[in-house]
This record gives C-alpha cells, sequence and structure tokens, in this order.
C-alpha cells in the first residue's frame, strides 16, 4: 500500500512539473513555433456519454474430458465413454458499450471453433451382467466388477458456437459484477475403430477379441441456454480478471450411436442441467490489441430413453427402449488475440 501512495504521489509531482516547464516554455517561446503533438486516438465510437466499440479475433484452445452415455436394462448396464482431447481454432466477434468513466456496461460475444485435431486417447466400452441375465445362458451365473472390456481408436470432428451476453454495474470503480446469459451448442462426431475386447472369468473364452477396422459411429449434439453472474476485476490501466459462473437448467443432448458389427442403431434424447465456470485474464499488448488467457470447466448431466433397432442380420426388425444418462465433463483451456475497432 505504502508504494502503491508512493507511485502516486511521484506521478503527481512529475505531471505538475511537467505542466510548470509548458507554462516556462509558452512565455519564451513562441507557441506557433512549438508541435503539435496528436493525443493517441480513443477506441470505439461515440455513442451518447460513451463509447460502442467492436472486436474481432481468433482463439486456440485444448479441450480435454469425456462425453459419456450409460444405459440401464433387465439384467445389467453398459457405458460408453468417448474422450475428448482435442485442439479447437475459430473465431470470435465482440461488440461492447463503455460509460462516460470508460467503464464496461454491456458486451455481446460471438465465437465459432472447430477442431484441428483428430483427437486422442481411446474410447473406452464396459458392461455389467446381473445374476438373471448371463450372456452365456449359466443360471444365477454372475462376476463382480465388470464383465465385459473394449478399447478402440478414434477419431473426432468437432463443432462449438457460443453466444452470450452480459451487462456489468460498477459498485466501485474498478470492480463490476452483473448478470450474464448465452447459449452454446456443441456437436462431436467419432469414428471408432480397432476395437480390442476383453472377457472376464467364465466370458473370456466367447468375448475375448481383437477387431481391425471401423466398428462404431457416434455422434452427440449438447444445446445448452444459460445464465449467471459475470464480474470483472481492472488491474490498473492495462490488465483485466474476469470471472464468470452459468447454470443450464434445460440442457438437452441428443445422440446416435451405430454399431455398424452388430447392425444396431441407438438414438437417445435426453434433458438435464449443466454448469459452467470461466476464468480468464485480458491484456492491452498495445493500442487496440488484446491477450486473453483463460480456463473454462462445464458438467452435463442429462437423463432420457435410448431407441434401440437392428437393420441387419440374424435380430433384424428387432426394436426396443432403455434408460438412458448422457453425460459430459469439460476443460477448455484458451487463448485469444483481439483487435479492438
Amino acid at each position: 500500500m505504502k508504494a502503491f501512495i508512493l507511485m502516486v504521489a511521484l506521478t503527481a509531482f512529475l505531471m505538475m512539473g511537467s505542466n510548470t516547464e509548458n507554462v516556462w516554455a509558452r512565455e519564451i517561446y513562441d507557441p506557433l513555433s512549438e508541435p503539435v503533438v496528436k493525443e493517441k486516438a480513443e477506441e470505439g465510437y461515440p455513442v451518447g456519454s460513451g463509447r460502442m466499440y467492436f472486436d474481432l479475433g481468433v482463439q486456440f484452445g485444448h479441450l480435454d474430458g469425456d462425453t459419456t452415455y450409460r444405459i440401464s436394462f433387465d439384467g445389467g448396464e453398459s457405458e460408453l465413454e468417448f474422450p475428448l482431447d482435442i485442439y479447437l481454432f475459430g473465431g470470435v466477434f465482440g461488440w461492447g458499450y463503455k460509460n462516460a468513466q470508460k467503464q464496461e456496461k454491456m458486451r455481446l460475444e460471438i465465437r465459432w471453433l472447430t477442431d484441428v485435431s483428430d483427437g486422442k486417447e481411446k474410447m473406452k466400452d464396459s458392461d455389467w451382467f446381473d445374476d438373471d441375465a448371463s450372456v452365456l445362458g449359466v443360471p444365477g451365473y454372475s462376476h463382480p466388477g465388470k464383465d465385459i472390456y473394449s478399447e478402440s481408436d478414434i477419431k473426432l470432428k468437432a463443432r462449438v458456437f457460443d453466444v452470450n451476453l452480459t451487462y456489468s454495474f460498477w459498485p466501485v470503480r474498478n470492480v463490476s459484477i452483473g448478470p450474464m446469459a448465452g447459449y452454446r451448442h456443441q456437436f462431436f462426431d467419432y469414428d471408432v475403430s480397432n476395437t480390442n475386447q476383453i472377457g472376464y472369468d467364465l466370458y473370456a473364452p466367447s468375448y475375448t477379441a481383437s477387431v481391425r477396422g471401423r466398428t462404431l459411429e457416434y455422434e452427440v449434439t449438447y444445446r445448452i441456454p444459460y445464465f449467471g453472474l459475470n464480474s470483472n476485476l481492472l488491474l490498473g490501466k492495462r490488465f483485466r480478471t474476469n470471472l464468470s459462473f452459468c447454470y443450464a437448467p434445460r440442457a438437452t443432448a441428443d445422440d446416435k450411436d451405430d454399431h455398424v458389427l452388430r447392425y444396431k442403431l441407438s438414438e437417445a434424447n435426453a434433458d438435464g442441467h449443466a454448469y459452467i465456470s470461466n476464468l480468464n485474464v485480458n491484456w492491452n499488448v498495445m493500442a487496440h490489441l488484446y491477450l486473453s488467457l483463460g480456463g473454462e470447466y462445464m458438467k452435463i448431466h442429462t437423463t432420457g430413453t435410448q431407441h434401440q433397432s437392428f437393420y441387419g442380420g440374424p435380430y433384424y426388425g428387432v426394436t426396443y427402449n432403455v434408460d438412458d444418462k448422457i453425460t459430459s465433463s469439460q476443460l477448455y483451456l484458451y487463448g485469444v488475440i483481439t483487435y479492438r475497432f
């Protein structure tokens, strides 16, 4: 605190000295002979007592986590976990309004991201069977833990669209808080291949195998309207820290799983909720140019019904419904470079 007061006093002294020097110079020299110093142009455009601005930038980041569905049926459960380990790149557009005190009152932000890598890690498929549902036909047989487990290679395509609007109140000069609302749309498309499966205990002889080539296709779409609180902390003239926390009371998930080897198509519609928290730091590098670094965590939980149908093979025409949970945990670390008009 003492250092801060000393810095302020020194700045005031230098400003007073500069003003005194200017007065002395005007008394000796002809004012017309002095060079004209142009002030740095303000960003944005005057609107009322404040200024409106536009941002155009690019964003690059890494998305980590999973999107998983778990079905429950008479006699057992099955879970398929699809990894999210992918790099994203896209554009960012912003519109904002600052008041006469140069405090941001309102901001609209739109971003669109796409994959720039194929994804890594393995898709994991786990099965559990109850006593009365042994696929071996052994009455009363039950194996503790997983009964069948497999891992497969994946290629992932991703699309993310997000739009949000914030409004800020400034209870003190350098701290704001206000409401926030937005909508997020996510689409993930998986090509799954090269499956290695193992059966445990009595399931080992019949369900341990490796299959090369394409074995499954999966896609899931999340639609997330959300609202929450947004806060800014100004750190001097060039740095700003932003924190937001949002809740989606009705998030939806629609997915489609094509088990190509079994000629089985599974489709589900589920709804539930989601949480989103975001923390980022913004640096005004120079006039009109900004750099942001941040991280975001999102948790999605939905439940619904999955409809399964066989479109070929010995079970052609058979259909049934099962209970389904579609969930996702996502951690996104990113950087944004923005030019302000």
